[in-house]
């Protein structure tokens, strides 16, 4: 991915090209891989826009249409659920309530 290499000689200006016209080539399953894995649950939504976009780029019947299905599924899940990093329920004893305490006047 990225920009080719500007033309041998005398370098010429390169077209202006907005960001949503500037067309990438379809990244490799590991970039992909570290796209999704590197998403938090604060940024999953905008990296799933982003496979989103890849996908509707291609053919419905291309060959990595499935894997990107997967990758957006798991970044929705991830998204509204949130990480857990495997912790199923948390080790700390529960904490009172604190509608029982007064507020104290401030000195």
């Amino acid at each position: 991915m990225g920009h080719p290499n500007p033309p041998p000689g005398r370098l010429v200006p390169w077209p202006s090209v907005s960001v949503y016209e500037h067309v990438h080539d379809l990244p490799t399953e590991d970039e992909l891989a570290q796209l999704v894995g590197a998403a938090t649950p604060h940024f999953a939504f905008q990296a799933a826009e982003r496979i989103a976009q890849l996908s509707a780029a291609l053919p419905p019947d291309h060959a990595r249409q499935p894997e990107l299905r997967a990758h957006l599924e798991y970044l929705d899940r991830l998204g509204y659920d949130g990480e857990t990093a495997g912790v199923g329920r948390p080790d700390l004893p529960p904490r009172a309530s604190l509608s029982g305490l007064v507020a104290r006047p401030a000195a």
